[in-house]
């Protein structure tokens, strides 16, 4: 009972200060996990003492790959659209498959459990690289302990740790990848969605926006999908819908817009929860795209109200689709403006839709030019903007 009153009072105490004091939450996270990280690594030390220290710049490069979901995950296969998956064989298919090695962490698995798995491959390689999506644990929900594997790295490995986001826009995410990037200097921050140099030291360059890794194995075999397909759709809109998403796709409808929602499925969506259960494959959501001459894409983010670069961009025009975007800052970073389409907010898509149509030659030449240049971002983006920010970082290079 007086572990209870204690906690109790401690609790209230802690809920007046953070009052007071809103990173008082943050600190005290911050302390605890630097306790946890101590004792942890300490655990993990008699394993960490085997992986190699120095010599990384003469090392035969060996890149580990962490599994996000998988490496038994049902998608887990070409065209499944498993971002892990396609990190792995994309690295395949430019390093070798005797440089790359795949790592999986069971669902359930304890961090003390798959951190000396790991850490016994990266020996037993000795890796000189390290990829792997930092904002939860490999196939864990809701764990996060990446950075005590930071702290073993700092003390023990010599090699580079290259983190990828998807989710930056979410406060507490932030909060865990920096404290990454503060304990080992040797990590490359790879954001999908947004700009991210400087986001530990100010001036660094890291990695984003950048295009979702992509096989060629998976880039043909969608092609081959969605090869005869017609565009039966001349506007869709495919993708999860949130709720700001549902209300400008109704405005859309009241102003008498026709918009086809998620034609790929078999049922009707007609929100988020819908829209996320009984999914069909990917290879159906890209042939709903390829059904569709053009596709609406709404850049802000679900955390936050900002912009960011979607990947159903690229997918879009991977299919020979025209985006239909209101990204004013991220797209035009990847595709010339022939290549997508800009519109200014819900009332100005009209206008865009029926200049676009109103010359089905020139749609068909920008629809091509788009599938050629996502074709290309598909074979060169990822890993090429990662190799060319270690050359600017002066850290081992992969290629």
């Amino acid at each position: 009972m007086q572990v209870n009153l204690e906690r109790s009072f401690l609790g209230k105490i802690g809920l007046q200060i953070g009052k007071v004091f809103p990173q008082f939450d943050a600190t005290i996270w911050q302390v605890k996990r630097k306790r946890h990280c101590a004792q942890q690594s300490k655990a993990l030390s008699a394993l960490a003492s085997q992986l190699p220290r120095e010599g990384v710049a003469e090392r035969p490069i060996h890149l580990v790959v962490t599994a996000h979901h998988g490496p038994d995950a049902h998608n887990w296969h070409i065209a499944g659209g498993n971002i892990g998956f396609e990190t792995y064989l994309s690295a395949v298919e430019l390093l070798g498959e005797e440089n790359v090695s795949l790592f999986g962490a069971g669902k359930d698995e304890p961090e003390i459990s798959w951190h000396s798995r790991l850490l016994e491959l990266m020996a037993e390689k000795k890796a000189t690289h390290l990829i792997g999506q930092i904002e939860i644990d490999p196939n864990q929900a809701s764990n996060w302990s990446w950075d005590v594997l930071a702290t073993v790295f700092n003390q023990y490995w010599d090699g580079v740790f290259i983190g990828l986001m998807y989710d930056s826009a979410f406060e507490w995410l932030r909060l865990k990848t920096k404290r990454i990037g503060k304990i080992y200097p040797r990590l490359l921050y790879v954001d999908i969605a947004e700009p991210i140099t400087g986001y530990v030291i100010p001036g660094r360059p890291e990695v984003g926006p950048v295009t979702m890794p992509m096989s060629q194995a998976s880039v043909n075999r969608i092609d081959e999908y969605v090869s005869g397909l017609e565009k039966v759709h001349q506007v869709s809109f495919i993708g999860a819908l949130y709720d700001y998403r549902v209300d400008l796709i109704n405005a859309l409808k009241s102003d008498g817009f026709d918009v086809v929602v998620n034609p790929h499925r078999p049922s009707s969506t007609s929100d988020y929860l819908e829209s996320r259960t009984n999914q069909p494959t990917y290879l159906d959501y890209m042939a709903g795209l390829a059904q569709s001459e053009l596709t609406i894409n709404f850049s802000l983010a679900s955390g936050d109200p900002h912009e960011q670069y979607k990947i159903r961009v690229q997918e879009a025009s991977l299919v020979g689709t025209i985006c239909l975007t209101d990204d004013r800052e991220r797209t035009r970073l990847f595709f010339e403006p022939n290549e997508y389409r800009f519109f200014e907010s819900i009332s100005s898509i009209e206008k865009v839709v029926e200049s676009t149509l109103s010359d089905p030659s020139q749609l068909a030449r920008d629809q091509s030019a788009a599938k050629t240049r996502a074709q290309v971002l598909a074979k060169t983006n990822f890993w090429g903007k990662i190799n060319d920010t270690l050359d600017l970082r002066r850290l081992r290079s992969l290629i």
